[in-house]
């Protein structure tokens, strides 16, 4: 069972978390739909369905991170940086704004992440444009 405010953000995920990739720069390893080999050890990634993926994403990442409680667009908002770099960050992300928080500012916060991220391992430089894309489509998402 999923809430029509879930439902309604999916397609966002989805538009940025494609098919399959198994990319030897990407930490999290094979990934297929944004759901990675090495913070899900136990899925087959390969044949993962979009309907398999939106059920973790539903129970792994909305429920257990409480989005759906989170204020709109806080929640999308928090929800996409949990997946796309990690709900331990998203949080320290959280954690670091001032309260109440903003939805411009948490991704105004994980672009400077993404940022600081590249410097720190260049491998990672090729993924920058897309994340920063990303972020400046949320951005409209949210307005």
């Amino acid at each position: 069972m999923t809430t029509q405010r879930f439902r309604s953000f999916l397609p966002f995920i989805f538009k940025w978390e494609g098919g399959y990739d198994n990319d030897p720069d990407d930490p999290g390893g094979e990934t297929k739909f944004g759901i990675d080999r090495r913070s899900h050890p136990g899925v087959d990634i390969k044949h993962l369905t979009r309907e398999q993926a939106a059920e973790i994403y539903w129970r792994e990442y909305w429920l257990k991170y409480g989005c759906e409680w989170q204020a709109e667009p806080l929640g999308e908002v928090f929800f996409n940086a949990c997946v796309n770099c990690g709900a331990g960050r998203a949080r320290l992300i959280l954690q670091a704004l001032p309260v109440p928080p903003a939805a411009g500012k948490f991704i105004e916060t994980q672009e400077a992440f993404y940022r600081r991220l590249v410097a720190a391992r260049p491998a990672l430089a090729k993924f920058l444009k897309g994340w920063l894309n990303r972020t400046a489509d949320l951005r409209r998402w949210v307005e």
